[in-house]
């Protein structure tokens, strides 16, 4: 099955892609916020020109595990998603995602404002990628 992995943030979406029957996640895009319609054209044409049968949405929750502010918005607007491209989604955790993307772009000595955008993308490989292999360990 071909997933998109999305890393929600107030002004950008991480996106990702991967295929659970080869069970890797890439980075591919960066969108930039805007209205509801605006985030879910740009999503649908995400969806579209990778053939994408899910989302995997990344959710922000506490480091107790509570859901908060963050959390809230991000499944308002993935429920919104789903509802509105007919393409079905699950949350998975997000907790410290952010923090191993950012090692990651760090071992690449990737600098500056182009990087720190790629950062969302890369969060949205890490959120995907967890995801993928969480599903390759339920079938072993």
């Amino acid at each position: 099955m071909r997933v998109l992995g999305l890393d929600v943030g107030d002004k950008r979406i991480g996106v990702a892609f991967g295929d659970t029957t080869v069970n890797i996640a890439t980075p591919v895009s960066v969108i930039t916020r805007g209205s509801f319609d605006h985030d879910t054209r740009a999503l649908g044409d995400a969806i579209r020109k990778y053939d994408a049968e899910r989302f995997i949405v990344g959710l922000p929750r506490n480091m107790d595990g509570t859901l908060g502010e963050q959390a809230q918005a991000v499944m308002t607007l993935a429920q919104h998603l789903e509802r509105a491209l007919k393409v079905p989604l699950a949350f998975w955790d997000e907790r410290l995602t952010t923090v191993a993307a950012t090692e990651r772009r760090n071992a690449t000595g990737a600098r500056g404002k182009k990087s720190r955008q790629y950062l969302d993308a890369m969060a949205a490989a890490v959120i995907l990628q967890d995801y993928l292999d969480s599903q390759r360990n339920e079938t072993e």
